[in-house]
């Protein structure tokens, strides 16, 4: 196992280096310039050369690449070009938005998912399997954008009542910060879960058929123990790999959530700097994004052991 995580380990700084590469190619073929944005579109072409040189977007490209591959390894990630703002500062005032939008997500998400999954295939062809399958349509159709502006309309239309939208913290105030980030959450989280919820399903249904179930249920065990011990650690491998490929999904949910209910997270300060092509910010955070999806996948490689013991990394 150790030899494996050290092999996954050293492929990080592969991945990270040709996504970096991917990330400031596509930044300046995109069309527009980050100097309309600070000087407006009625400036002239000398004083838009003049913001390119003090910034130093007219060197030459590997030298912009190098300066801004060194500033993130030493995190010296520089000031945002429409803001003037150090990036550092913005991405830890930002990150514990982010952060509780992610956590949450993930844990509530992969509870539905799993949870309705199982007592979908459980239950299978009843009333309970009818409506978790037809929920789980609904929430696969359902854009999370629409989702959550009726979030806001609904409930100001029909009860005049519109949630906090300046965050707090939990640790501050607890029941004021769930009012801002539980129903959106929520609702997020179901969207997302829809998917693996059909996915638990289908493959609990499969090893329910098997025959280690059956001798099992004809031994004598209670059929929580059949559900338990013998078929959820079997069903979960799928499962955990497309929680895995869902962790990305999340991030771009944070970043459409933050900007419906006016979050000041990293979502929206990402959208912000793709609109407005802030070269430094849109890159780093990319790339610290990316890390993190790396290592979550390598987390979810991992657990493929605990679930099935005959599975070994050498």
């Amino acid at each position: 196992m150790g030899a494996y995580i050290l092999r996954r380990a050293l492929f990080l700084p592969i991945l990270l280096f040709l996504g970096s590469i991917l990330v400031f190619t596509v930044l300046r073929i995109a069309p527009g310039d980050p100097t309309d944005r600070v000087l407006g579109i009625n400036s002239t072409p000398a004083e838009k050369q003049k913001l390119r040189d003090a910034l130093g977007l007219n060197d030459p490209l590997p030298v912009q690449y190098l300066r801004w591959m060194g500033g993130m390894i030493t995190f010296r990630l520089g000031d945002s070009i429409v803001s003037d703002q150090p990036i550092g500062e913005q991405i830890i005032t930002r990150l514990k938005v982010t952060l509780q939008i992610w956590i949450m997500s993930v844990i509530m998400g992969t509870l539905f998912g799993i949870s309705f999954g199982i007592l979908s295939a459980v239950f299978r062809d009843t009333w309970l399997d009818y409506i978790v399958r037809f929920m789980a349509v609904v929430f696969l159709s359902v854009p999370a954008f629409f989702s959550l502006t009726l979030l806001i309309i609904i409930p100001s239309i029909l009860w005049n009542y519109v949630p906090p939208l300046q965050y707090v913290s939990p640790f501050k105030d607890f029941w004021t910060n769930m009012r801002i980030f539980f129903p959106p959450v929520f609702i997020l989280s179901l969207e997302g879960s829809a998917g693996f919820m059909r996915l638990t399903r289908s493959v609990c249904l499969e090893v329910l058929s098997q025959d280690y179930i059956r001798t099992a249920r004809a031994k004598g065990l209670r059929e929580f123990w059949v559900i338990m011990r013998h078929m959820f650690r079997n069903a979960m491998i799928p499962v955990v790999t497309v929680i895995g490929a869902w962790i990305p999904g999340i991030i771009a949910g944070s970043v459409i959530l933050e900007q419906v209910m006016s979050l000041a997270g990293m979502g929206q300060y990402i959208y912000q700097g793709v609109l407005a092509k802030d070269y430094p910010v849109v890159q780093s955070i990319t790339l610290y994004i990316g890390a993190l999806v790396i290592f979550a996948n390598l987390l979810v490689d991992i657990s493929y052991a605990y679930f099935d013991p005959r599975i070994r990394y050498r």
